[in-house]
């Protein structure tokens, strides 16, 4: 759980994102927002390997303000996809699967949709996701992808480029409490089964994405 010191450092990061001001209430960031991201991430390396990213933007391509608005933590099994959380005024973002696939493992995905069989197993393993509140992202193509018929019966799933299940809760009370660390690791444990069937009829990429 965060306490809500967490949501006033980050309401004050917003109004003054500049390195000097981080430097100077690192130690806030520290305890407010690492510190119980580090303490949930202990609760979940049975998932995988717990990952915490820089607070600094990369900004040798990309302008924008020094600084990240928000905490977050991706937990990484053997083989492919991920777990992650992250905390921002937008609210706390929960959810796994494969959020950046090479264009083979689309090539791939996009196979196992088209049978049927398989299909339905990906069904099966979205399934706890979806019970447990979580929604497959929204897909990104207008139409289908070259090779496939646009009334195809599984139409939007072969629409999607990214394969993820996530959740966004609203800023509420419930987040500095005992019951929000349960929550994260019960609504990511919902996702394993969809990491699995990833693993099993995706794979790894042929080639680094870069990512």
């Amino acid at each position: 759980m965060w306490p809500p010191q967490a949501l006033e450092f980050l309401r004050e990061l917003e109004e003054n994102n500049d390195s000097a001001w981080f430097r100077a209430n690192r130690e806030r960031y520290d305890r407010f927002l690492l510190g119980p991201a580090r303490e949930l991430a202990g609760r979940l390396t049975h998932l995988g390997e717990p990952r915490f990213f820089r607070p600094y933007n990369n900004l040798r391509f990309r302008p924008g303000p020094p600084l990240k608005e928000h905490v977050a933590a991706a937990v990484v099994p053997k083989g492919i996809g991920a777990f992650y959380f992250e905390l921002s005024l937008d609210g706390l973002l929960v959810g796994g699967g494969l959020h950046h696939p090479a264009t083979d493992q689309l090539e791939r995905f996009r196979a196992a949709i088209d049978d049927g069989r398989r299909a339905a197993a990906f069904e099966r393993a979205l399934a706890p996701a979806h019970d447990t509140g979580l929604s497959l992202i929204e897909p990104e193509l207008n139409r289908a992808p070259r090779g496939y018929p646009n009334d195809h019966p599984r139409i939007d799933r072969l629409r999607l480029k990214r394969i993820t299940a996530y959740r966004r809760h609203p800023l509420e009370p419930w987040l500095h409490k005992p019951r929000c660390d349960k929550l994260i690791v019960y609504e990511l444990e919902s996702v394993a089964a969809l990491v699995r069937w990833l693993n099993t009829s995706v794979g790894a990429a042929a080639q680094p994405t870069g990512r």
